[in-house]
């Protein structure tokens, strides 16, 4: 499955990466394959798929916090 982020300083792939990193979710850049604000994650275990879920709404729900800032 491909998650798309906006094309904007702090939401973009490379960032949520990051963060999903440190929280032990590995996804996949796709950028190589022309899809530069994009990750792919392969579908797992229910409680990894909602573990993730739940990662990417703080993740960007920080995010809009620091814009609002």
């Amino acid at each position: 499955m491909l998650i798309h982020f906006p094309d904007r300083d702090g939401l973009r792939a490379k960032d949520a990466d990051r963060f999903l990193s440190s929280r032990g979710y590995v996804l996949r850049a796709v950028a190589g394959y022309g899809f530069p604000n994009a990750l792919r994650m392969s579908v797992g275990t229910d409680e990894a798929n909602r573990g993730v879920i739940a990662a990417l709404k703080e993740f960007m729900a920080e995010s809009a916090e620091t814009d609002a800032a």
